[in-house]
């Protein structure tokens, strides 16, 4: 591992999540990147944001097609709906519905469970530094 590269370990550890995720949340038929969808909605949600499709595609770093098609999954199944906005009424704000309250309530909590088992091993300083390189890291793009 000494001698693996940063990126190639990211992977590693990115397959790991997804895998892990990706079984749990084959069972309620959902992806992770849906249930990440679903949680950043939540999150919004309860900071009283509107979110709207481009919002999705900045904070994931994703393609308007790749998000089309999630949000459009995510609304087949009854956990979000697109409405229009009462600032402007071109603008579709994406919301959750009860349904996908519910099912973030439950995955959130399995998200939290896999990140604790990856960072077990650290100290609560470790963790705080990994976080603040990662933020970092994450900004460079």
């Amino acid at each position: 591992m000494d001698k693996m590269g940063i990126g190639r370990m990211i992977k590693v550890i990115s397959n790991y999540m997804d895998k892990s995720c990706n079984n749990d949340l084959s069972q309620i038929n959902m992806t992770r990147s849906q249930m990440g969808t679903l949680i950043y909605l939540h999150k919004c949600k309860n900071k009283n944001i509107e979110v709207n499709q481009v919002d999705i595609e900045k904070e994931f770093k994703l393609k308007n097609p790749t998000v089309t098609g999630i949000l459009n999954r995510l609304e087949d199944k009854g956990y979000i709906m697109r409405v229009s906005s009462n600032k402007d009424k071109r603008y579709k704000k994406i919301e959750l519905t009860s349904s996908g309250v519910k099912i973030v309530e439950n995955g959130k909590s399995k998200a939290e469970k896999l990140e604790d088992e990856l960072v077990s091993n650290l100290s609560q300083s470790e963790k705080e530094k990994l976080r603040e390189l990662l933020i970092k890291m994450v900004e460079n793009k």
